[in-house]
């Protein structure tokens, strides 16, 4: 063939005109400002897209579809929510043929959940790609299944059965979850429900056995304590999955000691004004804390502690995360400031996996870091791990899961990899097609889970992520009574909680309505805009 200009074929003799043919796959909104909610479903098939001004969204397709979702009045109250798919017919480009389509009714206040739905079944359909939880993306999938759970309960007799199946029925063909994933987000539930109402004022007689659906699912008229997060944005070093504001504590010294002193005057100022309340968690994360150099790690306890009002039975956390920080003396520091809760965290048990995501560890830390911290007397120990991480096949992750188990922490939390603007995951370039459902992965991850649950570990807590390997989850595993209060009350929207440091989040609970203010991430503003930021969290919780 000889050169090619302008839609045009050079080559000395013929000249042919050719036409390059877009396909595209189009998803309207119809008379109501719904793009936004659209688009989070779309982008679970598709990766990035292009909403046109007029609010359309279109991406590439093998051939020209246009969905679109419209919302009606309905009785009342209600909303009627349809999505229909049209193709192009094939002998008149000009008229469209509908070809799937979804109603149903929902009350006012659910019109965007449904209209998601809907597009998802779609899609699914379209792509015949079938993620494991099927159309819902939000952080909390556990707050669904409680919905579900009451649903079915006013409807159903007090057998558990009954309820359970159509709770569990709902979840797997409305919502369109994989049976795995609506098991385990009911057993998951109960179990959150159940830490919350051992929390809850005036605090009821709860078992962990009680078989009586009607007080299963806490109500809105509970009154809970506070739990506090206390965060430090600096580690030894940077993950290549990490996309957190955390620092290198060793190349930014010289920021470690007006960070501490911010965060215990943010503390003092907010606790010091006549606060009425009570703690019952606090959790110092990170970053890593333990990347503190052992005196200062001290003062930064010492001086934050010393102002929080503390339940005598308060359960205390430390994230000491990376096997590198921690040796002997800060441990002793750990143990005299009474934390019951001390995480270790892995995220792999295979060297050559560490040394690729930049942890700077080996495993050999990690098994001298929890056999030390189980010679000095620390007796809840959680371990961390990722599934999905760069290189590792399935075999790799139940290798890890393994000698985890044998190591017999009281509680395994398994995240599935996030990959994440701002690490350097994104910014080596990530095809989308990594966050289309993997089998392989799956399957690991459901084998993960029968292992754990084979060494009497049970699910306690569950959140998701955006833009997570095969669209899976973080789930919390813990042995009976070794569950932490402080993870189940900061993922609910029930238990207020105050945040102090860079980059923390404090959320005032009324009603089902969780209202939030945010510290400033960047860590020179946090530190002058210190007594801003405590105002309005003692405004946002009426101190």
């Amino acid at each position: 063939m000889g050169l090619v200009k302008d839609g045009v074929v050079l080559d000395g003799k013929l000249r042919r005109f050719f036409v390059v043919v877009h396909m595209t796959l189009t998803i309207e909104a119809i008379g109501y400002d719904g793009a936004a909610a659209l688009a989070e479903i779309a982008s679970l098939f598709f990766g990035s897209l292009r909403q046109r001004t007029d609010g359309r969204i279109q991406v590439p397709h093998e051939e020209n579809v246009r969905i679109e979702s419209l919302i009606c009045e309905g009785e009342g109250s209600r909303l009627i929510i349809t999505t229909t798919k049209f193709t192009e017919d094939a002998l008149d480009d000009t008229r469209w043929i509908a070809r799937d389509s979804i109603t149903y009714e929902v009350a006012n206040s659910e019109w965007r959940r449904e209209a998601k739905r809907q597009l998802y079944v779609i899609l699914s359909r379209e792509t015949r790609l079938s993620f494991p939880w099927g159309a819902l993306t939000g952080v909390r999938p556990t707050q669904i299944a409680c919905q579900e759970i009451e649903r079915a309960a006013q409807r159903e007799s007090d057998s558990q059965r009954a309820w359970y199946g159509e709770a569990f029925d709902r979840l797997t063909r409305y919502w369109q979850l994989s049976e795995q994933k609506a098991a385990l987000v009911i057993e998951t539930a109960l179990a959150e429900q159940r830490i919350l109402a051992s929390l809850a004022y005036p605090r009821p007689n709860v078992t962990a056995t009680s078989e009586c659906n009607r007080g299963l699912i806490q109500g809105t008229d509970n009154i809970y304590p506070f739990v506090v997060y206390v965060g430090l944005p600096f580690c030894p070093s940077r993950c290549a999955y990490c996309s957190f504001i955390a620092r290198d504590a060793g190349r930014h010294a010289e920021l470690l000691e007006p960070y501490v002193e911010a965060v215990v005057r943010e503390v003092e100022m907010t606790f010091s004004r006549g606060f009425k309340g009570d703690i019952a968690a606090v959790y110092f994360g990170g970053g890593t804390p333990t990347s503190l150099p052992a005196p200062l790690f001290e003062r930064y306890l010492d001086g934050v502690l010393k102002s929080i009002p503390l339940e005598a039975d308060a359960e205390l956390t430390m994230e000491a995360g990376r096997p590198d920080t921690i040796d002997q003396e800060k441990l002793e520091i750990i143990r005299d400031k009474k934390f019951r809760r001390l995480c270790i965290n892995p995220q792999t048990m295979r060297d050559e996996t560490l040394r690729a995501i930049g942890r700077g560890h080996a495993v050999e830390d990690t098994l001298k870091a929890y056999k030390l911290a189980r010679a000095m007397g620390f007796r809840d120990i959680n371990m961390d791990l990722i599934a999905g991480l760069p290189g590792e096949g399935a075999d790799d992750l139940l290798e890890s899961i393994n000698e985890i188990v044998r190591l017999a922490p009281e509680s395994v939390t398994l995240h599935t990899l996030a990959v994440k603007r701002g690490s350097s995951l994104i910014e080596d370039g990530v095809p989308h097609a990594v966050f289309h459902p993997d089998e392989a992965l799956i399957d690991a991850v459901e084998q993960s889970h029968d292992l754990l649950r084979a060494h009497g570990y049970a699910p306690y807590y569950l959140y998701r992520q955006r833009n997570c390997r095969s669209g899976l989850e973080n789930t919390g595993f813990a042995r009976d009574g070794y569950a932490s209060v402080y993870n189940v009350a900061m993922m609910s929207d029930a238990v207020p909680v105050i945040g102090f440091g860079s980059g923390s989040t404090s959320k005032a609970i009324r009603g089902r309505q969780a209202s939030r203010v945010h510290n400033p991430k960047d860590l020179s503003v946090y530190i002058s805009r210190l007594e801003e930021q405590v105002g309005k969290k003692r405004a946002l919780f009426n101190l």
